[in-house]
């Protein structure tokens, strides 16, 4: 999901980025060693449109 621009700028962004700061290092704080368990070349893409991202994120640790 976006978070806008101009006018229709979301006010929750701040939050939610600071919130995924948050879950993103203590995630990583406790397995310290994540990575990914395909390279990034192999990872299946969503099709082009306004949600991006990939269908799965396969890690091992």
């Amino acid at each position: 999901m976006a978070f806008g621009y101009g006018i229709h700028q979301c006010l929750g962004q701040n939050l939610a980025r600071a919130e995924l700061e948050v879950a993103l290092r203590g995630l990583l704080g406790r397995f310290p060693t994540l990575a990914l368990a395909e390279p990034v070349t192999d990872l299946p893409v969503k099709p082009g449109g306004s949600v991006q991202g990939v269908h799965r994120l396969p890690v091992a640790w």
